[in-house]
Formats: structure tokens, sequence, C-alpha cells
């Protein structure tokens, strides 16, 4: 059994997986992408032969897969399968993802990245560390703020849980959810959101129907000026449309931890706003996610090749 690696947050488990595997004929191999991921052709190229492939954010489809007679099983790394564009209950190969508890690491990183807004932290420390200026930007506090949330998971649900020390007030739009009496926030749709909230978090999944889901129309109807936060997929925001947004003040600033190209092109126009901060696809990444999405893999791996594959 031939298994490939693409994902280099996996790497530090391969030793484990191989001593696991050692009375096995199994051949594992590892390959690092300069960027966020391998494009079509490369994985194409990578997978020939491979049985098992565990990969990160590198693009997979049904022609290439037409192409890789043996490749029984595609394990993706965390949470999002959009990469992957082959029907999810595919039995050839068969796909699972591997969520763990990521959930909870991408949930801080969105109430961080709220508060570095809120409290111009990034701004602040710019002006103090590169330009020698005791700035004193006025911020603005969370407390009793409206929060909107586009995606109900459980990183929308686990954001709610956090901000709810801060008695703000929850409303999300997600058709996928139905609401239970356990849930802090009302269901809404965009509008209603974008009429009341002062702060508006992206964490829903990347579907034909939430791409591009906030666009222009979205923006004309805020009327709050709110925060704009992404933390789940840069083709849910178009981002033309968010450089007007701010050109025009229609959001008060955003924080972007994912974008349409990644990496962030050099002429990316929103390197040019001060009230724009950036991070780099990067709000899983602890070492608690790690071992616990990597542990997930393995176990799911074990559990695949138990069953006689």
């Amino acid at each position: 059994m031939k298994i490939v690696i693409t994902c280099p947050r996996y790497f530090s488990e391969i030793e484990n997986l191989e001593n696991i595997l050692s009375n096995q004929e199994v051949s594992i191999k590892k390959h690092n992408p300069k960027n966020q991921g391998f494009n079509y052709q490369e994985m194409e190229y990578l997978l020939k032969d491979a049985d098992v492939a565990i990969i990160g954010d590198d693009y997979i489809n049904r022609e290439i897969v037409k192409n890789l007679p043996n490749l029984k099983l595609i394990i993706k790394w965390g949470v999002g399968t959009d990469n992957i564009e082959i029907d999810k209950n595919s039995s050839n190969p068969i796909i699972l993802n591997s969520p763990a508890d990521i959930y909870l690491d991408v949930a801080e990183h969105t109430v961080f990245l709220i508060g570095a807004l809120f409290k111009k932290i990034p701004f602040i420390n710019d002006q103090i560390k590169n330009k020698h200026l005791w700035t004193k930007p006025v911020g603005n506090r969370i407390a009793k703020k409206n929060v909107g949330l586009i995606g109900y998971g459980m990183i929308g649900k686990q954001v709610s849980k956090i901000l709810s020390s801060f008695d703000a007030n929850f409303y999300y739009f997600d058709p996928y959810v139905e609401t239970s009496k356990n849930d802090i926030a009302k269901k809404a749709d965009l509008k209603v959101l974008a009429e009341k909230c002062d702060i508006i978090i992206v964490s829903a999944s990347l579907t034909e129907e939430s791409e591009y889901l906030i666009d222009k129309d979205f923006f004309s109807s805020l009327l709050k000026k709110p925060v704009l936060i992404n933390v789940s997929r840069g083709k849910i925001i178009n981002e033309n449309r968010l450089v007007y947004a701010l050109n025009d003040k229609l959001i008060s600033g955003c924080a972007l931890d994912v974008f349409e190209e990644e990496p962030i092109n050099k002429e990316n126009q929103l390197k040019n706003f001060e009230n724009v901060i950036f991070s780099s696809h990067n709000a899983s990444n602890t070492y608690e996610a790690n071992n616990s999405v990597n542990s997930q893999i393995t176990k799911s791996l074990l559990k695949w090749i138990k069953d006689g594959y």
C-alpha cells in the first residue's frame, strides 16, 4: 500500500504512523507544497500509484481521479472539502474529513481578531514600533454589541458562547441549521444581520449557494458600519466589492484569515487599508489542534485498513 501525504501539518505524525504499520508492506511519501497547496496537475503527478492520499488545501477533481486507478481513500486535514471537486458521497475514492475539535481554535482566533479591530491594536503597534509615535486612537467596546453569524455550525456556536460573556446579542443566518431551545443566537435572514449588527462573522462552508454571498447588495444594505470577520473561505466574500465597501466606509474595518487567492497577491488592494487585518489562513494552527486532527486522521486510516479496504 502506498500512502502519499501532501499536508505539512500531518508530517509530525508520520513516524508514529510508520511504527504502527511496521508489520505491513507500506510505502509512505511526503511532499511539501510551496504555497497553500498543490494544483490539479501537481496532484495528479504526486498521487500516481497512490492508494491513500492525506491532503491539505490541495486541489483534486474527478478528471484527475480518472487517471489515478489505485486511489481508494482521500483524507482531508481539517473540515472543509471544497478543494475536492468530487461527490462527497463517493465510494471510489472514499473521501473523509477530520474536523476533530479545531472549531475551538478557529473560534478563539475569531474573537481575538474582533478585539484587535475594536481596540485598534495592530495600528497602535505599528505606530509605536515603526513610526515612533505614541498614538492613542479611540476604540470600541464589545459589550452589548449585536453580533451576526453567517454560518452557525460548531465555529459559530463556539464564538457566540465566548462572546456571550460580553453580554452581546446574537443573530445567525444559516439555511441548513434549525433553531433549538439551547441556541444563544436568533435565526434571521441576511437583511436583518445587515441592518442590526455591529460585528459580522463569516464562518460558513463554501458551497455553490454561499460563493460570493457577501457582495454588492449585502454591503449596500449595511446600516451600522460593522466590522467584518472571515475565518471560513475567501470566496464567500467578493473582494472587489469589499474594497469598495472600505473606500465608501460602509464597514468600519475587517479581519481576514482567508482570501480568494492564497497566498494573497502582492498587488491586492486590501493591503492599502489601515483598518484591515490579515491572517494567513492560520486560525486553526495550534499545537492542540494539530495533535487532535492528526490523531483523528491516523485512527480513520487504521480503521479503513482494518475494514479490509
